[in-house]
């Protein structure tokens, strides 16, 4: 933290006002386009995100002490009012993931916040003086020869972790006592000078603290609504929005928090006077005015954050191969397009990879691409056969997609029939199955299950 003190004439709250405008501007809306997260790039993206704000008004206070000490001879009249300029910012991301469409998470950055503040007082003084020496009475009431208008001034900033969660980030700083009036009281006083000696003397001391805390991070889609999830409220928080389906999502987030602003003002008034030899003092006096703690609402201004998504489109959703000879081979092809804005990631699973195998296992499909790839149809023996092609990809509102498969196996060898006679003198036939071992299908179906563990260990991955 740095903390500096600036002397200046004529300090008007305009002026501090103009100085929060031109100095410290409000972020204006903007779109940011997200990118690849660095872990699990083809299931997250992530977007940094900055926001800056700043309070220019007056602090709505003041304080007039009063003639102090009381029932003394010699007394002073203190009065200030008290102007301030905050500004906090704040850098993280939004960072999108899938499959469970669509999780959100806003990473604040390490020492991506920034708290600063601009502190100034106006001070006026006067003094009186009602004394009596051998019997002539001395009274004397007027305002001390200063500069009307004082700019004793503070600044200082603070760097932490974004977003300041509770407790918040802090910004704390103590003045050194400064003298702002020091005068002799024969500059004052309709004495003579042989007659008078003295002066008064007084010097200000600010403590000042303000605290930021941030206290959700609002999350909205393109129409302005909350996303399903709600708020993130707390470090490491999440929230969900709704994915229907499209290459892309918009979001617009902003945090929002409050400023704590509190404070002593120490004003340690000093005065004495010798007339005639006679001596009427007071020793210096620490009076501290204490700040009423002011709490403001703060609101940052939207941030619009683009996601591209992929988006697998499927043009057919049934192959039927009609029929196939058995010991020959079918081969079909069809297309997928990624329609969506990032690359799409698909995987090809068949229920029944003896009778009908994928002819591409894998493929990556850039934005706007269509792929083409096929499936066979190689039966065994005779008689129909239905299987399923499992078209699993990072599509977050569409996972795992289906073409059902048909085919007839035609020309091999008849299994001959046999009779069974049992006891109770029932003849049953017993012909030769045509479907799909159960081995074939729960390989399919194991492997089916890896993908779909591959494709959800994004949410337990190391992005922690």
């Amino acid at each position: 933290m740095k903390t500096r003190f600036l002397w200046k004439k004529y300090f008007l709250a305009a002026s501090a006002l103009a100085l929060g405008v031109a100095v410290f501007p409000s972020a204006a809306r903007a779109e940011v386009v997200a990118v690849d997260c660095d872990v699990d790039p083809d299931w997250c993206k992530t977007a940094p995100i900055a926001f800056s704000h700043s309070d220019t008004l007056p602090i709505e206070w003041s304080f007039d002490t009063g003639w102090v000490p009381a029932n003394s001879p010699l007394q002073v009249h203190l009065w200030a009012g008290v102007y301030a300029t905050t500004r906090v910012s704040l850098k993280g991301a939004l960072e999108t993931s899938w499959p469970e469409a669509l999780l959100l998470r806003a990473p604040g950055a390490p020492e991506g916040g920034l708290l600063s503040y601009h502190y100034g007082v106006e001070l006026g003084a006067q003094a009186q003086l009602h004394v009596k020496i051998a019997g002539i009475p001395y009274d004397w009431v007027g305002d001390i020869p200063y500069i009307p208008q004082i700019d004793f001034q503070v600044e200082g900033e603070q760097v932490f972790d974004a977003w300041g969660w509770k407790p918040g980030a802090t910004l704390a700083s103590k003045t050194t006592p400064q003298t702002i009036i020091e005068v002799g009281l024969s500059d004052i006083i309709s004495i003579p000078s042989v007659l008078v000696d003295g002066g008064l003397k007084v010097d200000v001391q600010m403590e000042l603290a303000a605290t930021y805390t941030t206290e959700r991070i609002v999350v909205e889609n393109a129409e302005g609504k909350s996303v399903a999830g709600g708020d993130i409220t707390e470090e490491g928080g999440e929230t969900k929005a709704e994915y229907l389906n499209g290459p892309s999502i918009d979001l617009d987030v902003h945090p929002e928090g409050h400023i704590d602003y509190d404070g002593i003002i120490h004003l340690i008034p000093g005065m004495w006077v010798e007339i005639l030899g006679q001596n009427f003092a007071f020793d210096l006096v620490d009076i501290p005015i204490s700040f009423p703690i002011t709490e403001t609402q703060w609101s940052f201004p939207k941030q619009r954050v683009h996601v591209p998504l992929p988006d697998v489109v499927l043009p057919k959703t049934e192959i039927d191969f009609g029929e196939i000879e058995v010991g020959q081979k079918s081969l079909e092809s069809f297309s997928l397009w990624n329609a969506g804005e990032a690359r799409a990631k698909v995987t090809i699973v068949s229920s029944s990879p003896e009778l009908f195998p994928a002819w591409d296992p894998s493929l990556d499909i850039e934005p706007g691409v269509t792929a083409d790839t096929a499936v066979r149809f190689m039966p065994r023996k005779n008689g129909p056969f239905e299987a399923t092609l499992f078209i699993a990809s990072n599509d977050p509102n569409d996972p795992v997609q289906e073409i059902v498969l048909k085919g007839v196996g035609f020309g091999g060898p008849v299994a001959p029939s046999q009779d069974i006679s049992q006891e109770s003198g029932c003849a049953c036939r017993a012909a030769g199955g045509d479907a799909p071992t159960p081995a074939s299908g729960g390989l399919a179906l194991a492997a089916l299950a890896g993908v779909a563990a591959f494709v959800r260990r994004v949410r337990k991955g190391g992005r922690g």
